[in-house]
């Protein structure tokens, strides 16, 4: 979502989203509301209170890319006839409840689940919206679902619960730790794994999961569409730079472009189209992204093309020159 992003299957018009936090007492309760989608031309926020003490930067950017997709695959699967299910297995459910809540005009007649998993309805969530299921598991082992899953995954993951269509999953680990070649194993063959460095250095990785492109897509466009305050920057596990990139919907593209040489050094020549599925599936960039990093490259003399002129379209052939 961000602009122009859009959720496949979902047509409601998105808008950026930017956080203003004024200051407070540190001791103090905050609130931060951020406007995410209209619907029927009406703006609706959503309001995340956050404690301020002792804030963990790593889990604000988190939760951020979370409620984003979490927003827009609820949307998707509120327009099928197979409903869906959520899993959650760290400490976001009252966050997943409040994204559940600005549907509750739309649950009626549909079939949306939440599975807590080693945990009760949280207590901030004083009331469960009507025609949402929830029950809890005290494993993830025990957990057994059917149709479309989306699952918020914390440490140790049994194959079973990623296995089938339609099932996607969101999972936070240690750095250095890639969970991609299990994931797309067990059948989630689109993948993205990102560092979240903060200013100290210190890093978390998040795994995203699909069977769809189209839906790593959408996530790759809430991952960059997140707000920064948190001071985080992303780095891509499989840049040899390690550059870190800062949040933005124009991010820096050296590691991008570092990227797409090592491919044509490898191929050889590739088309605009063949690059940027590569830039999909490969990279923490956006296909889009890989237009403005081949633009530069040609610019530099490092990469030629057929044609010679014009812009890029996603027949043009590039190749490496040095």
């Amino acid at each position: 979502m961000g602009d122009p992003a859009t959720v496949p299957g979902d047509d409601r018009p998105r808008r950026s989203r930017r956080v203003h936090i004024g200051q407070s007492d540190p001791v103090q309760w905050r609130t931060r509301t951020f406007s995410l989608v209209t619907r029927g031309g009406m703006r609706y926020n959503r309001e995340v209170a956050e404690r301020d003490r002792r804030p963990d930067p790593h889990g604000s950017v988190e939760r951020d890319v979370l409620v984003r997709y979490l927003d827009a695959w609820t949307a998707t699967v509120l327009r099928s006839q197979r409903g869906g299910t959520y899993v959650e297995c760290g400490a976001f459910a009252a966050d997943a409840f409040r994204v559940f809540g600005e549907f509750a005009d739309r649950l009626g007649g549909h079939h949306l689940e939440v599975v807590l998993v080693g945990a009760a309805v949280p207590a901030a969530v004083p009331a469960v919206p009507a025609g949402l299921v929830v029950r809890t598991a005290g494993d993830l082992a025990d957990v057994r679902v059917a149709g479309p899953v989306l699952a918020h995954l914390a440490g140790a993951w049994p194959p079973s619960l990623v296995r089938g269509k339609a099932h996607e999953v969101l999972l936070a680990a240690a750095p250095g730790t890639d969970d991609r070649e299990r994931l797309r194993a067990a059948g989630l063959g689109c993948a993205v794994a990102v560092d979240l460095v903060a200013e100290d250095g210190t890093a978390r990785t998040l795994v995203f999961a699909t069977a769809d492109s189209r839906h790593l897509a959408t996530f790759k466009n809430e991952l960059w569409a997140v707000d920064e305050f948190a001071g985080i920057r992303y780095r891509d596990p499989r840049d040899a730079g390690g550059t870190l990139v800062d949040i933005s919907l124009t991010p820096q593209l050296l590691p991008l472009r570092r990227a797409l040489l090592a491919e044509l050094a490898r191929r050889g020549a590739a088309t605009l189209a063949e690059l940027q599925r590569f830039t999909l599936l490969e990279t923490i960039y956006r296909p889009e992204d890989a237009v403005g990093a081949l633009t530069a490259a040609v610019a530099a003399g490092q990469v030629g093309r057929e044609p010679e002129k014009g812009r890029l379209s996603p027949r043009t052939v590039l190749s490496a020159l040095r």
